[in-house]
Order: structure tokens, then C-alpha cells, then sequence
């Protein structure tokens, strides 16, 4: 199982020379769209150290479905203190447990090691829609719980980009 993933962001050209010059990590370029310049996120799923200097790491506590890194990808980031931690880390193992939702290609569950409260949840998808449909789904409900300014929730949604795109 792959035990840490590392992320930081920056421009096409920066980020496209960083995965040209580390042709031996497995490096995941996101966006919003193909066509995104800014704002675009590198994802290093090599499993080894970090080289991103002012990146985020994280510790992958949970991994069920897919390793191959293909579709869509929805992030959901969470702070807790260690009782709400513990009952979502139940709940979202419960969800692990049985089969993914419909579409779901992967469920990834990370905390930052240097601030155990601090997490992500990464879910790769086949496509948007069936993310959407997940989403606005009862199937949802449990999560959804999380989802409020007091567990300071936010998310982000990206595609991948080839090399090709990066264009």
C-alpha cells in the first residue's frame, strides 16, 4: 500500500519541468480544465520522500479500489480534534468496507503527520458526473456531516493532464 503522497501547485511551466526532470517518480499533473495555466497541482505518488520543498505531505491511513490514477479527482480537506477524528475515521472506514460507490475508481484517506487533525480525502472518479451523483446522494449523508466551516471543510475538483495537454 502506498504509505505517503506529496502535492504542491504552481504554473504549466514550472510544474511540467519538475515531472520532466523527475521522469523516475510516478507525478500526476491536475487541473480544473486542459486548458488551466495557474493554479495547477502536481501530485507525487511515488510513495518516496517528499522532493517538493514547500509542499504538503500526507500519511495515506486508508486506500481502497484503483492505483492506476485515472479519472476524475475530488478533495476534501478537514480539521478535527481528536474525538470527531476518531468517529470519521470509523465512518469513513465503514464506507471503504463494502464496495465503492457507483463509478468511484478509488478512496484514498490522509492526515498531515505533523498535525493529526488535519486531513484529506481524496476520491478518484470515473468522471464528474458520477461524482456529482454521489454527492447529492443519501449515499453522501454520512460525510456530509463534515462538510461545515466548524471542521473547516473545503474541496477542490481537478482532471488529469498529460504532458501532451501541458502543451
Amino acid at each position: 500500500m502506498l504509505r505517503n503522497l506529496s502535492f504542491t501547485f504552481g504554473t504549466r511551466n514550472v510544474l511540467k519541468k519538475f515531472i520532466t526532470d523527475h521522469s523516475d517518480r510516478e507525478l500526476i499533473l491536475l487541473g480544473s480544465s486542459a486548458s488551466d495555466d495557474q493554479g495547477l497541482q502536481l501530485v507525487d505518488a511515488s510513495g518516496k520522500p517528499s522532493l517538493f520543498s514547500a509542499g504538503l505531505e500526507y500519511q495515506v491511513t486508508l486506500h481502497q479500489g484503483a492505483t492506476d490514477w485515472r479519472g476524475f479527482y475530488s478533495f476534501s480537506y478537514f480539521k478535527f480534534d481528536q474525538d470527531t477524528a476518531d468517529v470519521f475515521d470509523a465512518k469513513v472506514n465503514r464506507l471503504a468496507a463494502g464496495p465503492l460507490p457507483e463509478g468511484m475508481r478509488a478512496l484514498y484517506v490522509m492526515v498531515k503527520p505533523k498535525d493529526r487533525g488535519s486531513y484529506s480525502v481524496l476520491t478518484i472518479w470515473d468522471d464528474s458526473q458520477a461524482y456529482s451523483l454521489w454527492r447529492h446522494s443519501p449515499a453522501f449523508a454520512p460525510l456530509n456531516t463534515y462538510a461545515t466551516s466548524a471542521n473547516h471543510y473545503h474541496a477542490s475538483s481537478y482532471h488529469r493532464i498529460t504532458l501532451k495537454d501541458a502543451e
